[in-house]
């Protein structure tokens, strides 16, 4: 259980990179996977992430043998299921309720954008090269339209102060085919990168828990709330 719940939030810090978005997905018609590799995720067995987009849901594929799980975001019901195939189980996550600050990365709370109009091709795709400033740290996003919406769990606390950009990410729908961090001192890290995009048809049942699983949910939160005091 324990280290299920670090891969869990390992996964939740890469997100977390562009924190702050809600959880309501821009109408999309793109069906199919977006292969992501996330940085920090081979040193916790997790490797290339699967990203699958079926309509507004989304899941997330990780991790082999003990360390195999998904999470699947369901926005029209504003909750995030986190399943645990070698325990047989699951949490319910409400996503409108969760203020887990431990995975917000404030840094970018006050931070600018600028659309460079230059492009690049990511794993097939074309995107459009965002810049987003923070004093001497930087972003560089590489953003496509037609992939759907990136969905991330964010923080809940800091949706309401999310940068203008992070907003924009999902009014008009963009997702990130690359993210890079541009540290003060000049050193640069690939927080994130879609290495294949493959469009296709899924099937529903990916998008649910399966029968038999066991709902951890409680024991999930009274955690939470040990943590937390």
């Amino acid at each position: 259980m324990m280290n299920q719940r670090k891969v869990f939030y390992s996964i939740l810090a890469g997100l977390c990179m562009i924190a702050g978005l809600n959880l309501q997905s821009h109408g999309q018609n793109f069906e199919g996977v977006i292969h992501y590799e996330f940085e920090g995720a081979s040193q916790n067995g997790i490797g290339d992430i699967p990203y699958m987009i079926k309509g507004d849901k989304v899941r997330m594929q990780f991790g082999e043998g003990q360390s195999k799980g998904a999470m699947i975001f369901l926005p029209a019901e504003s909750k995030m299921l986190f399943v645990m195939d070698n325990m047989k189980s699951y949490m319910n996550v409400d996503m409108e309720k969760w203020t887990d600050n431990e995975n917000h990365d404030s840094k970018w709370d006050d931070s600018e954008m600028t659309r460079t109009g230059q492009s690049k091709t990511v794993a097939g795709y074309s995107c459009e090269i965002w810049q987003v400033t923070n004093g001497s740290e930087q972003l560089s996003m590489c953003m496509a339209e037609g992939l759907g919406t990136f969905m991330s769990p964010g923080n809940p606390m800091a949706r309401q102060n999310a940068p203008a950009w992070a907003k924009e990410i999902i009014a008009d729908g963009y997702m990130p085919l690359e993210v890079v961090e541009e540290s003060a001192d000049g050193s640069t890290t690939v927080q994130m990168k879609a290495n294949k995009i493959e469009q296709k048809s899924l099937s529903d049942s990916l998008f649910e828990v399966p029968d038999g699983y066991r709902d951890m949910s409680s024991m999930m939160q009274q955690m939470m709330k040990q943590r937390n005091n």
